[in-house]
C-alpha cells in the first residue's frame, strides 16, 4: 500500500504539476500529437514519486534517500521537454512581434541592440560562461544545504524551484516566443557577429541541444518556445534568494555568476527586455507565496527550517 501521508509538500506540488500538465494535453488531445506519451510519462512519474517516498520511509535507504532527495532536478527537465512538444501544437502563433513592441515602448528600443554596442570576444566568453552555469547553481547550493544538515531548507529551495518552473510553464503557453537571436538576427550567423574565446561556440551548441535545435537550417522551427518569462532570470533569483535566506557560503559563487547570467539573458540575444522583468515579477511572486504554499500542502515541520528562517 502506497503511504500519502509520507508525501512531503515537494511532492505533493510535483503531482498537482504533473497532473495538471496531463489535464492540459488531454484538453487539447487533437493538437498534440504526444499527448498520450506526455499523459503515460507522467502517471508513471506519479506513480514511482508515490512509491519512492513510501519505501524511502519504510526501508530508510540511503540510494532510496538520495533518489527522494534529488528526483526534482530530472523532472525539471522531463516538463520542461513536455513543454516543448506541447507549446507550438497548442498556440502555434509566436507572439515574439508584441514582446518586441513592448520592448521598444518600454526602453526606447531593443535592449540586445543597445548591448551589442559594449560586445567584446572576452565579455561574451565570460556571459556564456555564467548563462551556462544555470543548472549548476542549484546543485551548488543544494550540495551546500545538505552539507550543513539543512535538509528541510534543501527541500524547500527545491520546492520553490519547482514552484517556479510550473509557474513560467503557463507563460509559455500563453506567451509562446523564440527570443531575439532569431527575430532580430541572423541565427545561423551569432558566432560571428557575436564571438567569445574558446568556450563560447561549444557551450552554445549545448545549450541549442537543450532546446532540440539540431539544425541551423530549421532552427527557429525547431527551438522550444520559453522567451516569456525569462526562467533562467526568475530561477536564478530564487536562488539567490534562498542561499541569503540560509546563509549559505555558497553564495559568495552564487551571487556574482547569477548576476552574470540575467545580464547574460540579454546580452546573449536569448532574451528580450521585457522577458526579464516578467522573470523578476515572477521570482519575487513565487518567493512571496512559497511559504504560504508549501504550508497549505502540508506544512515544514522541522528544527532546521525554523533556525535558518
Amino acid at each position: 500500500m502506497f503511504d500519502f501521508r509520507s508525501l512531503r509538500p515537494l511532492d505533493r506540488l510535483n503531482l498537482i504539476g504533473l497532473s495538471a500538465i496531463a489535464i492540459v494535453v488531454v484538453v487539447f488531445h487533437t493538437r498534440v500529437n504526444a499527448f498520450l506519451l506526455i499523459v503515460g510519462i507522467n502517471a508513471l512519474t506519479m506513480i514511482a514519486l508515490v512509491a519512492l517516498r513510501t519505501f524511502e520511509q519504510r526501508k530508510r535507504s540511503g540510494i532510496l534517500k538520495f533518489i527522494s532527495q534529488w528526483y526534482t532536478m530530472p523532472l525539471i527537465f522531463v516538463t520542461f521537454k513536455e513543454m516543448y512538444l506541447m507549446v507550438h501544437p497548442i498556440h502555434p502563433q509566436d507572439l515574439d512581434y508584441l514582446l518586441i513592441r513592448l520592448d521598444r515602448l518600454i526602453f526606447g528600443g531593443d535592449p540586445t541592440h543597445v548591448l551589442d554596442r559594449i560586445a567584446t570576444p572576452g565579455l561574451t566568453e565570460f556571459l556564456q560562461i555564467c548563462y551556462s552555469s544555470f543548472y549548476l547553481l542549484w546543485i551548488i547550493l543544494g550540495i551546500d544545504l545538505l552539507r550543513n544538515k539543512n535538509e528541510s531548507g534543501f527541500v524547500y529551495f527545491l520546492f520553490v524551484l519547482m514552484l517556479g518552473f510550473y509557474a513560467s510553464y503557463v507563460g509559455y503557453l500563453f506567451v509562446p516566443a523564440i527570443g531575439p537571436r532569431f527575430t532580430l538576427y541572423n541565427f545561423a550567423m551569432l558566432n560571428k557577429q557575436l564571438p567569445g574565446l574558446y568556450l563560447t561556440p561549444i557551450l552554445r551548441n549545448i545549450i541549442n541541444s537543450g532546446e532540440s535545435i539540431t539544425n541551423v537550417a530549421r532552427a527557429a522551427t525547431l527551438a522550444q518556445r520559453d522567451c516569456f518569462p525569462s526562467g533562467h532570470t526568475e530561477m536564478t533569483l530564487i536562488t539567490i534568494a534562498t542561499a541569503l535566506k540560509y546563509r549559505a557560503k555558497s553564495a559568495m559563487i552564487i551571487i556574482p555568476l547569477g548576476i552574470g547570467l540575467i545580464f547574460a539573458t540579454v546580452y546573449m540575444r536569448y532574451h528580450y527586455g521585457v522577458d526579464v522583468i516578467a522573470g523578476v515579477l515572477v521570482a519575487t511572486l513565487v518567493l512571496s507565496v512559497g511559504g504560504w504554499s508549501e504550508k497549505i500542502l502540508g506544512g515544514f515541520q522541522t528544527k532546521s527550517a525554523g533556525k535558518a528562517s
